[in-house]
């Protein structure tokens, strides 16, 4: 196989493992919400403002996950895209060294139809490996602008906590802390895959 393309495999594999990491986190996030929602309840009048916090913890988690498969899929997509772009390249190749070694040949224009055949493929491989390329970046970029809101809810989360009795403060305030580092963990994961995704950009 071919290094660059050796290359690309490793790259989307890496993806993929930053990925499944993230949605492992995320699903992590959604339990901490349905924790937070039972302090809530225990806590009662004082953690009013806190309940609909956890839901936009439990949507967040939604989202994160939902958002992290999909990203999944569209680097396995990619994936094998490069691979026929690649054996589709191996073709061409090949065509251009035959007419190269037969030139003047009396059959060498029988192999015209295969050649314009597989140049055809290829064009459209290749625009298709932009196409799912750009997706995949524009998937990223959106991810880690949901996870913006996390900074967000982690300070209302502190601010509620701040409001109910001594005995629920510190629970809560960890679901704050829960939420702002499971966040933070999340994007950088999303950052390792924007930048190796930035390598197969330099590749294409």
């Amino acid at each position: 196989m071919h290094k660059e393309t050796y290359s690309f495999f490793v790259i989307a594999a890496v993806i993929a493992a930053e990925l499944d990491k993230a949605t492992k986190i995320a699903k992590k996030l959604s339990i901490t919400a349905s924790n937070a929602r039972a302090v809530a309840l225990r806590a009662g009048e004082g953690a009013a403002g806190f309940r609909p916090l956890t839901d936009f913890i439990d949507k967040l988690a939604t989202v994160t996950v939902h958002s992290s498969t999909e990203i999944n899929t569209l680097a396995a997509d990619l994936s094998r895209t490069a691979a026929n772009k690649f054996r589709t390249d191996n073709a061409i190749n090949k065509f251009e060294a035959v007419y190269k070694r037969a030139e003047g040949s009396h059959f060498i224009d029988s192999l015209n139809f295969g050649y314009d055949r597989t140049k055809g493929c290829q064009y459209l491989l290749y625009t298709n490996y932009q196409k799912q390329l750009s997706k995949l970046t524009t998937e990223l970029e959106t991810l880690k602008d949901e996870l913006r809101t996390a900074v967000i809810l982690a300070t209302l989360s502190r601010v509620e906590a701040s409001q109910a009795g001594l005995l629920y403060q510190e629970s809560l305030n960890n679901v704050a802390n829960n939420v702002e580092s499971a966040a933070s963990a999340i994007k950088d994961h999303i950052s390792t895959s924007q930048h190796l995704v930035s390598n197969l950009q330099q590749e294409a």
